[in-house]
């Protein structure tokens, strides 16, 4: 007699992981909590393995982050191992008036994991990185100086508007904080007969002023160690127009292993980049209009944004691109989605060709960015 086929959910926490198991009709057959160290991922392999049933697929919610160590032994153990987004489970809880617990969402997770098999890789990378994780590193430390960076420029730009109007009048006349903030500092603005409130402003201001300064060369000599990182990791995407150093090291951390995506056409769904039909009265035939994906990855769908913008303002073969679209009567919304799926097939082109991996699906000649 043959097996019966399942499937598996995780739902993994800081120091626990709940996996519940659906088979292939849809019930539920057993489920368990693990410790996430070496002995309870241990356990959860042989849980998954001493199954009467045959595991085809693992969903895991969280695999980038708090389900990361499971789905490397997972992948290095076979399974198939797929990303089910949060949202997808609270909508399914919504909808069916379901209690939250770890077993309930383990539930859904591979209810869920059943339902599509469609659904995104697990995780970024199979397997460690050095390199990966370090440019991991500098972006997340990036991100918080500059977030932090942002916070002192706008909280300071509040406090210069209430300012005695005898100093904002000697300040330059700029939308922009930090010459403002710089003038202050210059020692060239009479700040006597202030009284006690606005001295405590200016010294507020001037303390902001050090710390963006110091904040500002932070980011600066990060900036520095970035393409050294990006040459050990193979990484040619500079070469496209419109793509620095910053949105290299964004696209490579958000999407990590390129070859966990067999075709162009995955990943373009993957990141939001392809559009969805949005049309009636077609019948049978094509849709007629399309909208914005807004379920895919927003990160690297912004990126796609700003490397279009660039190649449209300054590169020929984006504008006769663009031009082209508009020739055949489509909206610019339209002409700009249809360029930045254009771009998605050239990113993950380019990067299967860094790793050295073309997917048998793609076609070997790699074309020139738009």
């Amino acid at each position: 007699m043959s097996q019966m086929h399942a499937v598996a959910g995780i739902d993994p926490h800081k120091n626990s992981a709940t996996v519940a198991v659906i088979d292939s009709c849809g019930c539920q057959r057993g489920g368990r909590s693990f410790t996430i160290d070496a002995a309870g991922i241990e356990d959860l392999l042989s849980f998954l393995i001493d199954s009467e049933l045959v595991i085809d697929r693992v969903g895991i919610e969280g695999s980038a982050f708090l389900g990361r160590p499971l789905v490397l032994a997972l992948s290095a153990a076979g399974y198939d191992t797929r990303e089910v987004q949060a949202n997808r489970t609270a909508e399914r809880r919504s909808r069916r008036r379901r209690a939250k617990t770890d077993n309930e969402d383990a539930e859904a997770i591979a209810r869920e994991t059943l339902a599509h098999v469609d659904l995104p890789p697990a995780g970024k990378r199979d397997t460690p990185d050095a390199d990966w994780d370090a440019l991991g590193a500098i972006r997340n430390w990036r991100e918080s100086l500059v977030l932090q960076r942002v916070r002192l420029l706008t909280e300071s730009e509040a406090v210069l508007v209430i300012l005695p109007v005898a100093v904002r009048s000697a300040l330059p006349a700029t939308s922009r904080v930090l010459p403002q903030l710089k003038a202050l500092g210059d020692g060239g603005i009479d700040l006597d007969g202030l009284d006690l409130a606005d001295q405590i402003k200016v010294e507020r201001l001037l303390a902001s002023l050090t710390d963006i300064i110091t904040l500002t060369t932070r980011i600066k000599d990060l900036d520095k160690k970035i393409p050294a990182v990006l040459d050990r990791l193979g990484c040619t995407l500079t070469t496209i127009h419109g793509i620095g150093a910053i949105n290299a090291m964004d696209l490579l951390v958000e999407i990590g292993d390129p070859c966990r995506f067999t075709t162009e056409a995955q990943f373009a769904r993957w990141c939001g980049a392809a559009p969805v039909a949005l049309s009636s009265g077609e019948g049978d035939g094509l849709p007629r209009r399309h909208r914005l994906d807004l379920g895919g990855n927003r990160a690297v769908n912004s990126i796609l944004h700003s490397i279009h913008v660039t190649q449209v303002r300054c590169h020929p073969p984006a504008k006769a691109y663009m031009a082209r679209q508009l020739d055949k009567h489509k909206p610019k919304r339209s002409a700009r989605r249809s360029h930045k799926r254009h771009l998605a097939n050239v990113i993950i082109r380019q990067m299967w060709k860094d790793a050295g991996r073309l997917p048998a699906t793609t076609n070997q000649a790699l074309p020139a960015a738009a």
